[in-house]
């Protein structure tokens, strides 16, 4: 698994699927990598599940301010970002709170 840079995903080989960035470079535990893109709502529901698990998050709006400010936030895609050594955690309640499973983890 390597790190992009530049979009801040995990991939597979030497180029990024997603950007074409050829810069990767294996992760470190402080990087934040995108774990999700959903629309406002969800990201909302995501945020506050990290939050209560303690899993720091951080979010970037695709179309910006600007764009939202006209189009209203129901129509914005959110990223969501967790550090790399939180990620496997954060995917796993990802997966389980969309599936509709129980998604508080023990400690």
């Amino acid at each position: 698994m390597q790190y992009c840079t530049d979009c801040k995903q995990l991939v597979e080989g030497p180029t990024c699927p997603h950007c074409g960035c050829r810069k990767l470079r294996a992760p470190l535990d402080a990087d934040f990598c995108m774990v999700a893109e959903l629309g406002f709502a969800e990201s909302e529901m995501l945020k506050e599940l990290y939050a209560d698990n303690s899993i720091p998050c951080t979010e970037r709006s695709i179309y910006g301010a600007g764009i939202t400010v006209k189009l209203g936030v129901n129509l914005d895609r959110i990223r969501l970002y967790v550090p790399y050594n939180r990620y496997e955690e954060a995917l796993q309640l990802k997966e389980a709170f969309f599936d509709g499973e129980a998604v508080l983890l023990p400690e």
